[in-house]
């Protein structure tokens, strides 16, 4: 299949769907039909509903059928987009100066929050718990620190790779209540403070002892900690310019249409820009791995992917 449009996702869902989830039956639960379906009957108005207009002046009527809105829709993403803009950028102080800090993990640790997505909630406040120590360490003083963290789950390949996006202000508020800047924060600390924050974490909240081994290497093979990326300068100044910049990371889809290039019912080939070179990469997957690779992503029930502490 050539000429890839924004319903060759959905083909591709509608063609292995059943058979992806006999070959992997953790993913054949009503909760993941709900989601596919959903996503399936995008814009149908027989399965999702319509709403009808009629012009005035020539009286003709259009029905157009409601959408998903949901964040695994290729077709819903872009306004999704707009919506979550809006969203965020009403929860934000005019005038004041957020920073963006990406904390990631190694693959090693991946599998724990694959074979356990709940521990994906414990995740996003030990980032924040992270960010409250590092600004303590680096004013000597206790601040009220505030944040919105976004968890993502894919990489730009598509393959699982969980991560934090955080925003915060260069800042915080101390015991007197008054308001306290931060201008400079050392990597070398941010480093060790995620390392030490995330193992812990892991320590604490998975019983499989086969963790500890994960654990005991993640302290051998990264001595000067894990990567806690703080981007240099501001992020785009208040109102909708951070919104638009934290919204891309809270609604877009683990892949984009214009991304996938070919299906030809047994492989999907998709391009990925790497993050390491900034080339243009080729994948080329067998098409239930690559329905697996997308269902990966889909969040429990009810999971935020944005919080807010502080």
């Amino acid at each position: 299949m050539s000429g890839i449009g924004k319903d060759t996702f959905k083909q591709i869902f509608v063609d292995h769907w059943e058979p992806f989830k006999a070959q992997y039956p953790r993913f054949n639960t009503p909760y993941y039909d709900s989601v596919i379906e959903k996503m399936l009957n995008c814009g149908d108005p027989d399965e999702m509903g319509y709403v009808k207009y009629r012009c005035p002046t020539c009286g003709e009527v259009r029905c157009i059928g409601f959408t998903c809105k949901s964040c695994f829709c290729l077709s819903c993403a872009p306004p999704h987009t707009d919506q979550w803009t809006d969203f965020i950028g009403r929860r934000l102080f005019p005038g004041v100066t957020y920073r963006h800090s990406v904390l990631t993990m190694p693959d090693s640790l991946h599998r724990w929050f694959y074979r356990d997505p709940a521990l994906l909630s414990q995740l996003m406040p030990t980032g924040h718990a992270f960010w409250q120590d590092v600004l303590q360490r680096t004013t000597g003083m206790q601040l009220d620190v505030g944040s919105i963290i976004v968890l993502q789950t894919f990489g730009r390949s598509s393959h699982y790779n969980p991560h934090l996006h955080i925003l915060f202000p260069a800042g915080g508020i101390t015991p007197k209540g008054q308001w306290k800047a931060v201008s400079f924060v050392p990597y070398d600390l941010m480093h060790k403070k995620w390392q030490y924050h995330l193992l812990n974490m892991l320590r604490e909240n998975v019983s499989d002892p086969d963790v500890e081994k994960d654990i005991d290497q993640a302290w051998k093979k990264y001595p000067r900690g894990f990567v806690a990326h703080l981007q240099p300068g501001n992020v785009p100044p208040g109102g909708q310019g951070l919104a638009r910049y934290l919204a891309k990371y809270v609604v877009s889809p683990p892949i984009a249409v214009r991304r996938i290039e070919h299906y030809d019912g047994r492989a999907v080939r998709y391009w990925y820009q790497d993050h390491k070179t900034d080339a243009i990469q080729h994948e080329t997957l067998p098409v239930l791995r690559f329905v697996g690779r997308m269902v990966q992503h889909i969040m429990p029930k009810g999971f935020q992917r944005v919080r807010y502490y502080g």
